[in-house]
């Protein structure tokens, strides 16, 4: 199986029963980074998914579409989350790209872009009321 097909089987239905399916896909120097955090090493990389998903009931990415050039990757993907503290608990879906660079049939650079008001501001009731309202006033 190509590099690209292993990480996006392991996204699509991301659990901490997946977890060690990581070191198929990403370099024991790989750097991952989003809009809240950066972690570099495979080591940390797990760390990360273990801490993410502690509390995450369902996390599931559908690929919408890859482009490749070279050793670069460009992702587009839409991310459903369901967990208890986000969106009453409520399932919500986020849009993200990727950014992805591959060396030695590894992921050594993996860089998410997402709207953190979309994932996390705006699941957040007394937030979510308040970014709508401001959102109105800037249109």
């Amino acid at each position: 199986m190509k590099l690209i097909e292993r990480f996006e089987a392991f996204y699509r239905d991301v659990s901490v029963n997946s977890l060690q399916q990581l070191s198929e896909i990403y370099s024991v120097d790989a750097v991952l980074a989003d809009p809240l955090s950066k972690h570099e090493g495979l080591d940390a990389i797990k760390a990360y998914f273990e801490s993410l998903l502690e509390n995450t009931q369902a996390c599931e990415c559908n690929i919408e579409h890859i482009s490749e050039q070279g050793e670069h990757f460009f992702v587009t993907w839409k991310m459903t989350v369901v967990h208890p503290q986000l969106n009453s608990g409520r399932k919500f879906v986020v849009n993200g790209v990727s950014h992805l660079k591959s060396k030695a049939d590894k992921m050594v650079f993996h860089r998410d872009y997402y709207d953190l008001g979309e994932m996390i501001y705006e699941q957040i009731p007394v937030l979510k009321h308040v970014i709508k309202s401001i959102k109105r006033r800037a249109v």
